[in-house]
This record gives structure tokens, C-alpha cells and sequence, in this order.
């Protein structure tokens, strides 16, 4: 019957191994990542079952964080989106939950004549039970968590860590005899207390994300009532250059007829470069469909135009776009702002200019900022993103523009060459169903 408690051992690998990719979140292509997982998998389940075979079944409780838990971590960690605490905790919550099925089934398995049956149902049982509770409740909430809380994931790891040890530690594995009474108390309270501390856990970080969600929106609520003023406001002034254009275009035209009979060609191509100027000034009114966009580029359109800067924008959208509000704002605010900032310091003999493209392209949503500079940004520790001269409190708003894109499996690529900074991204837009 010992094939039975085999297939069991083995079976149960291979849902560790699912139970965590359900909640993994890979920076590389998921066909690359499970070609990768499922050839560490096999090496692993390999390399154990011959463990097993040499040195019976018992071993695997006692070496396994050394033969299966070391080696995937590894593994997982260089194909991991997080390397931080989310992963750990996310490691330690699917081994550990994994270890306290294979204990209760193996009690279940003693309870019934220890013949290696039970268990085998049990476990065939329970592992796709859990999966498919982890897919249908658990799933969709904690990629959410991971995505948009990156704080107090450490001391839960610390915690889950904890857990992870004690019930390796505490567990009785397969064919090794029972033990004592208090032993037997004090493992029934670890299999009690493993779930009740990851629930208390999974539910303090959604209400802090929850928190953080709230704050966020009221922050984004208080950016759409200043957008919406000074939209208000820029709406006034062009309405009211508009009105003037009207007013003056008749006396505008008589001034050009005559010296076109006058046979003035040079003050009449002057006079032609001076209305467009004046005309030019002008801010749009509509510059894209969409409203957010519609705001902020408009609110770019009046900075630019009092600091001498020619803003370019080539923007096709529809009214409605599946990447939330929040974080297409958030995006845009920020690479408008540096943008300007960066063109504003070029000196009054150089020219100043800024250049907007945005546009879809498939499933992507192409965003695109140029600008002229006048001195060379600093690059940061990293090597890879600038550092502001602004002083404290400045210089995040790259930071907020890469987590924006790498929220929507994208990164932010910059360079700056030639008196040219360049910041662009794709970012992979949610389907609406």
C-alpha cells in the first residue's frame, strides 16, 4: 500500500506548486515562467522522490525545507514581479497552508487504520478543493492587494515565516509513530491558530488598502475640482480671446486686402506671422475627447503659453478608456509637470517646447512625452531614473510614473540625448468584461 502513500506525496507537490502560481505575479511572459516553473518542478519532484526511495518517507517532513522549500523559493524569487515582502509572504502563505493539509489529511489517514487510503482521497480531494477556492474568492482580491499596497508586507512574511517553521517543526509526518497527549494538544493548536492568523492578516492589509484607496480618491476628487476651475477658467479666456478674434477679423481682413492691392507683400506676410501668433495663443478648448486628458493637457496648454513654451500635442482617444482615472491622471500630471518644468529652464534665445503623443495601439495605450533641456538630468543610484533640482520634497513623480506603468505590466523607459528627454510607456489597458 506503500504505492499509494507515493502517488499521494507526489500528487501533493504538484499543487504546492499550483496553489502558489494561482497567486504569483511574474515579470516575464507567463508561457516563459511556467516552462521555467515546471522544470524546477520536475527536477524537485525528481530529486525528492529519490530521497524518499533512499531514505524512506518520513525524511521528507524533516528535509523539506532544505529539498523543496530553499530550492523553489529561488527559483520563484528571479522569476518573481516582487521582490520585496509581498513575495515572501505569498510564499510563505501557499507552503504553509500546502503543509497543513498534507498534516490534516495524514491525521485523517491515522484516524482510519493508517493504510495509506484516506489519505490518498483526501489529498486528491482537498488540494483542487483549495485551488479552486483560492481561484473563484481569493484570487482576483489578492493580485489587487499585491498591486496596489507595497507597504507592511515584511512583518506579515516575518509572521507567515513563523507559521511556516512551527508547523514543519510540530508536523508528524508519514509513518513515524504518534505523539504524547500535550504533543498531540499543542500540534491541534498550530493547525488552529495557522489559518485564523492568515485571515486575521489577509484582512488587516485589505482594510489597508481600502484606507489608502479612500485617501486616494479624495485625493483624485480634489484634483477633478481643480481641473474642473481651471478648465473653467482657460474656457472664460478663450471664449473671450474668441469674442476679440470675431470682433477683429473683419478689420483684420480690410487690412489685409489693401496691402495686397498695395502690392505690400512683405507687410503682408508680417501681418499674416503676427495673427497667427495671436492665434496661436489661443488655447483650445477641446484637444481630445477624452475628459480627463481633455483637462490636464489643457491646464499644460495655458501653462506653457505664459512661460513661452510651444506645446505640441498629437492625442487620439475615445471619451472612455478602461485604465481608471486615478492612474491616468496621476501619469499625465506628472509628465506634463516635468516636462514644462525641464523646457521652462531653457534659456529665452533657445527654444522651448514640449511634445505629447497618446494613442492606442491594440491592447496598449502609447504614452509619450518629449522636451527640450537645458541641463543634462543627474541620473539616480540606480542608474536608471533622474534626480530632481528641486530640492526636498521634489523629484517622485518618475517614481509614481513607473509604478503607474508597471501596474499595467509596462515599464517607463527614459532617456535623454541631444537636448531631448524622452519618457514613454505602453501601458496594457483591462479588458471592460
Amino acid at each position: 500500500m506503500t504505492v499509494l502513500r507515493d502517488i499521494s506525496f507526489l500528487w501533493s507537490m504538484l499543487h504546492v506548486f499550483a496553489l502558489f502560481l494561482l497567486l504569483f505575479e511574474p515579470r516575464r511572459p507567463w508561457r516563459f515562467t511556467l516552462a521555467v516553473s515546471f522544470a524546477g518542478f520536475a527536477a524537485l519532484l525528481a530529486g525528492n522522490a529519490l530521497l524518499m526511495a533512499w531514505m524512506g518517507p518520513s525524511i521528507i517532513m524533516r528535509a523539506a525545507f532544505f529539498t523543496c522549500t530553499v530550492p523553489s523559493a529561488l527559483l520563484f524569487f528571479a522569476l518573481s514581479q516582487y521582490r520585496d515582502g509581498r513575495f515572501f509572504f505569498l510564499f510563505c502563505l501557499t507552503d504553509t497552508l500546502s503543509f497543513w493539509l498534507l498534516q490534516i489529511t495524514n491525521f485523517l489517514d491515522r484516524l482510519t487504520g493508517d493504510t495509506y487510503v484516506v489519505l490518498l482521497i483526501t489529498r486528491l480531494l482537498v488540494f483542487p478543493l483549495a485551488e479552486w477556492m483560492f481561484w473563484r474568492y481569493l484570487r482576483r482580491p489578492y493580485l489587487e492587494l499585491q498591486r496596489k499596497l507595497d507597504k507592511g508586507w515584511w512583518l506579515f512574511a516575518a509572521v507567515g515565516g513563523t507559521y511556516y517553521l512551527l508547523i514543519m517543526f510540530t508536523s508528524v509526518p508519514v509513518g513515524t509513530p504518534m505523539p504524547d497527549a500535550d504533543g498531540l494538544i499543542r500540534i491541534i493548536l498550530v493547525l488552529i491558530l495557522m489559518p485564523l492568523s492568515y485571515f486575521t492578516i489577509l484582512r488587516s492589509l485589505w482594510q489597508q488598502m481600502s484606507e489608502n484607496q479612500a485617501r486616494t480618491e479624495l485625493e483624485i476628487l480634489s484634483t477633478r475640482n481643480r481641473l474642473t476651475l481651471d478648465n473653467l477658467r482657460i474656457l472664460q479666456d478663450s471664449a473671450r480671446a474668441l469674442s476679440q478674434a470675431r470682433h477683429d477679423i473683419l478689420g483684420n481682413l480690410g487690412i489685409l486686402q489693401s496691402l495686397s492691392r498695395q502690392g505690400e507683400y512683405d507687410k503682408l506676410d508680417e501681418y499674416l506671422a503676427l495673427l497667427t501668433r495671436q492665434t496661436s495663443q489661443i488655447v483650445p478648448l477641446r484637444i481630445t475627447a477624452h475628459p480627463i486628458v481633455n483637462a490636464i493637457l489643457s491646464q499644460s496648454a495655458e501653462r506653457a503659453k505664459g512661460s513661452g513654451t510651444d506645446l505640441r500635442c498629437q492625442v487620439e482617444l475615445p471619451e472612455r478608456l478602461s485604465v481608471p482615472d486615478e492612474d491616468l491622471a496621476a501619469f499625465l500630471m506628472n509628465l506634463m509637470s516635468n516636462a514644462l518644468d525641464a523646457a521652462e529652464e531653457m534659456p529665452q534665445n533657445r527654444p522651448r517646447w514640449v511634445e505629447v503623443t497618446i494613442h492606442i495601439r491594440g491592447k496598449y495605450l502609447f504614452i509619450e512625452g518629449q522636451n527640450s533641456f537645458a541641463r543634462v538630468p543627474e541620473p539616480g543610484e540606480d542608474g536608471e531614473r533622474y534626480l530632481s533640482r528641486k530640492g526636498a520634497g521634489h523629484g517622485y513623480g518618475l517614481r509614481i510614473m513607473e509604478k503607474v506603468a508597471r501596474r499595467y505590466e509596462s515599464e517607463l523607459h527614459t532617456q535623454a540625448e541631444d537636448g531631448v528627454f524622452v519618457a514613454r510607456t505602453a501601458l496594457l489597458m483591462p479588458s471592460d468584461g
